[in-house]
């Protein structure tokens, strides 16, 4: 049976008659009939009493009717949760995106989406770089963000922002009144490094390494938000993107230490799968993120 025949069938039930039911459901008596006696065909039992000029059920019927019902109504709501889904009035978008991303980046945009689509739940995780792309391969997210290339061909990526990497201080510092610095200059000098941020640990090392430089780590801190805390107790130094301290710039409680030899880039890709099967809330996120204008660059003092 399906769907179709199980609406003949109610019209009939609902209507009493076969001509009723043929003009709700737009059909000629004789195909409203055809479609009955088929139906009764498939389930092996006769469906109405037809000794009466309105028809009635049989105990088959009744049955049918009561199941019939639930499936139609099935059918109706499906299609109504289906058409919220394309509307954006329901759903849920699943993303992940390592530390910088997560808390430095995204919440602009994220907050322009939900203003647009306020039915719409966003589920972030903060991951592991090497994490993301392997659950944007396997379907658990639909967006990733990372910093570099994922290595599996399926995956698509789209550069969204680029970030200077700064060295800051704290004010009282003594390296903080300085107007330029020497990679050489800082052999000796305590730092902080992002545990959870390999790429940009292995950029900072090769960084030293080019100019026969030891950078002394100190501390391997598993968050930007640690390194800053570490920086301001005037503890060491960092090496961080430049929006990962902007409101620290701008309210003055680090300083920004230029350094001649310093001119290195974090990119910040988004990585998806499929862009044919991505949901529409996802779309949406990407042609947001994609147009975003982030705040003005806070420049060193």
């Amino acid at each position: 049976m399906d769907l179709l025949q199980l609406e003949h069938f109610l019209a009939v039930v609902e209507e009493r008659t076969f001509t009723r039911a043929a003009e709700r459901v737009s059909r000629t008596q004789s195909a409203v009939s055809q479609s009955i006696k088929k139906l009764e065909e498939e389930v092996g039992a006769q469906l109405f009493t037809r000794d009466v000029r309105d028809v009635s059920l049989t105990d088959a019927g009744k049955l049918l009717a009561e199941y019939a019902r639930r499936m139609v109504q099935g059918r109706d709501e499906a299609m109504r949760q289906i058409g919220a889904l394309r509307d954006l009035k329901r759903g849920t978008l699943d993303i992940a995106a390592q530390e910088s991303a997560a808390v430095y980046l995204l919440p602009g945009p994220l907050h322009a989406f939900l203003t647009r689509f306020p039915d719409i739940k966003v589920a972030m995780s903060r991951s592991l770089a090497a994490e993301i792309p392997r659950q944007v391969l396997d379907r658990e997210v639909q967006i990733g963000f990372v910093q570099d290339e994922p290595a599996f061909r399926e995956l698509e990526a789209v550069e969204v922002h680029c970030d200077d990497l700064l060295l800051i201080a704290s004010p009282q510092h003594p390296l903080a009144a300085r107007s330029t610095v020497s990679i050489q200059e800082l052999d000796g000098e305590q730092f902080a490094l992002p545990s959870l941020c390999t790429s940009t640990e292995q950029v900072i090392m090769r960084l030293f390494a080019a100019h026969d430089t030891r950078c002394r780590v100190v501390a391997e801190l598993w968050s930007f938000e640690n390194i800053k805390s570490f920086v301001q107790a005037n503890v060491g130094l960092a090496i961080v993107p430049r929006i990962t301290v902007a409101q620290e710039l701008r309210e003055g409680s680090l300083v920004c230490v230029p350094v001649g030899e310093l001119d290195l880039r974090q990119r910040t890709l988004m990585i998806y799968r499929d862009e044919e099967y991505l949901t529409e809330p996802a779309r949406e996120l990407m042609k947001l993120v994609r147009a975003f204008k982030w705040a003005p660059r806070t420049q060193c003092a």
